[in-house]
Order: C-alpha cells, then structure tokens, then sequence
C-alpha cells in the first residue's frame, strides 16, 4: 500500500505545473456571503505550497467551504494543499478534499437538478466538467489518494461510488 508520504510527493510532482488562475478566476458563483469571502481570502495567493494547513482548513473566513466554491480553475490550482494537508492529518475543521472529489459524481447527487440561478443541469454536470480537466497523471493522483482515504476510513460510500461511478473510469481515458 501506497503511504501518506509517498503520495505527497506524487501530488507535488503532478500538480507543480499548474499556473495561478488569477484572482479575477477564484469563484464562479456570485451568490452568497461565502463566495466573496472567498475570493478576499485567496486573491493574490498565487502558490498553493505557502498556504498554511490552518488557513485551508478555515478558508474563507473560518467556514471552511472553499473547496465548494472554487472556480474550476481554482479548484485544480489549489486542490493539491488540500490533499497534502489531508495526506498529513491536519485537516479538522470541516475541510474534505475526498468528499469534494466524491459527492458531485455519485449516483445520490449527480443527476440532482440545481437552481437555474447556479446554472440549472445537475449536481453532476459541473461537477464531471471541472474534474475533466484533470491529465492522466493527477488523476491517477486523485485515485490513489481516494484509496488511500478509503483504506483509513474502513468504509465510506461516498469515495466508493466516486471512484465507481467517475474516477476509476478516467483511468482508461
């Protein structure tokens, strides 16, 4: 099995070349205290490896919902601090990297509809089109990360049908 360790530093090597979204790019909803509060705190944090485990685990302004709020580009920028502050335990506040790879792309939340205001489709439409954008070599990333959380879990049916339902299945893309 795959350790904690050796999987931070295959997260490191498949992110390190993803360029900075800018801060016009951090959030696409409008919505919302959360959003905004968002893109006040990440604007001009333009390397993901500075950011603080404390302050990922509370961004933004202590809701710890940043990962739901993330612009796409946002997401893939800074997704690997969250999987490596995961990968080490220090994510306590609310913070889940698995969760936020998993929930959008199971059968439950997929094919919910959204409010036409957020879009319209469904839960799983933004979710499979943000994750498309991931290469080969983070996907298998993503994958060996689910597993990992999966096997310290014992059980969790949300990283199991994420990697059912999506992510094993972009291994043979």
């Amino acid at each position: 099995m795959t350790t904690a360790d050796e999987l931070i530093g295959r997260v490191e090597l498949a992110f390190a070349d993803i360029a900075y979204p800018g801060d016009d790019d951090l959030s696409d909803s409008r919505y919302g205290e959360e959003p905004a509060a968002l893109r006040e705190d990440f604007r001009g944090r333009d390397d993901w490896r500075a950011l603080s485990p404390e302050f990922l685990d509370q961004a933004p302004q202590g809701w710890s919902s940043a990962l739901s709020f993330f612009s796409p580009a946002a997401l893939h920028f800074y997704l690997p601090a969250y999987l490596i502050a995961d990968l080490r335990g220090e994510l306590i506040h609310g913070s889940d990297p698995a969760f936020r790879l998993c929930w959008g792309v199971t059968p439950a939340a997929a094919a919910r509809r959204i409010a036409r205001a957020h879009g319209g489709s469904t839960i799983g439409a933004p979710s499979r089109r943000t994750f498309d954008r991931f290469s080969p070599h983070q996907v298998q990333v993503i994958v060996d990360y689910l597993w990992w959380k999966l096997d310290q879990a014992d059980y969790d049916p949300i990283i199991e049908q994420g990697l059912e339902h999506y992510w094993l299945a972009r291994l043979s893309d």
